[in-house]
């Protein structure tokens, strides 16, 4: 399989040619990674015409996937163009059509691309006080509504926030003697909310999971915060980094 890489302004295409079977899979893989990195900067589309595509197998659906969620994850919007009747069944079939962007034509993809960027942050730094809940709640609504995010799909962000932040106040540093920094990372569709600070080191997600099905005499009480946050995101993740607690939440908005 041969595979071609041009690049209009800040669109990237991959243009593969033949057979993508499992063969082929490692090397188009690659090709895509360097793409989706760029020459200096990430591009702000990937586009991937499969007009001269003849074949592609599940190795080489795998390597699709890969990439959606990659560019999903690196806000740069991804789509597909010219399925070929053959590859098109196989993309169908598989439900992958249901999954990503798929036109007609390059000309159909290129004119889908957004006209802003989709990638979006807002910062914020705020003593560990409870107190302070109130201005994050206020900048995680504000930066939805400047977003214009469906309200609807709030809740699960809103709720997660609280309960990492509040985590903080209780059992970290002794209230209004550490420094939290909230983040919101929007990239695409998907937000992430991360939070640092520079309290003593603690995991919470090294806290035993709950038991949901003990009864109301067995149940044991707290441990809930981190439980909700862990089935509502799609994604949770704690690193010390240096002399500071870094906590990562993200989920993918719904339409």
């Amino acid at each position: 399989m041969k595979v071609r890489v041009e690049t209009l302004e800040r669109t990237t295409l991959v243009i593969p040619e033949g057979r993508l079977d499992f063969s082929a899979a490692a090397r188009f893989q690659q090709h895509l990674e360097r793409a989706l990195a760029g020459a200096g900067a990430a591009p702000a589309a990937l586009i991937i015409d499969c007009a001269a595509l003849e074949y592609v197998s599940s190795a080489g659906l795998r390597i699709f996937l890969l990439a959606a969620r990659a560019s999903q994850r690196a806000g740069i919007a991804f789509a597909l163009s010219a399925l070929q009747p053959a590859v098109r069944e196989v993309f169908e079939l598989s439900g992958f059509s249901r999954m990503m962007p798929v036109h007609a034509d390059r000309d159909a993809a290129l004119a889908q691309l957004p006209s802003e960027p989709v990638y979006k942050e807002r910062h914020v730094a705020v003593a560990n006080d409870a107190a302070e809940l109130s201005a994050l709640t206020r900048l995680l609504h504000e930066f939805w509504s400047a977003a214009k995010l469906p309200a609807a799909a709030a809740l699960p962000f809103e709720l997660a926030l609280e309960e990492a932040f509040m985590n903080i106040v209780i059992h970290g540093a002794p209230a209004g003697t550490a420094r939290v920094e909230v983040s919101l990372i929007l990239a695409g569709r998907r937000l992430t909310i991360a939070i640092e600070d520079d309290g003593p080191e603690f995991d919470p997600l090294s806290l035993p999971a709950p038991d949901i099905t003990a009864s109301l005499e067995e149940r044991r009480v707290g441990g809930q915060g981190v439980h909700l946050i862990g089935r509502m995101m799609d994604e949770v993740s704690y690193q010390r980094v240096g002399t500071r607690n870094q906590l990562k939440m993200s989920r993918q908005i719904d339409c």
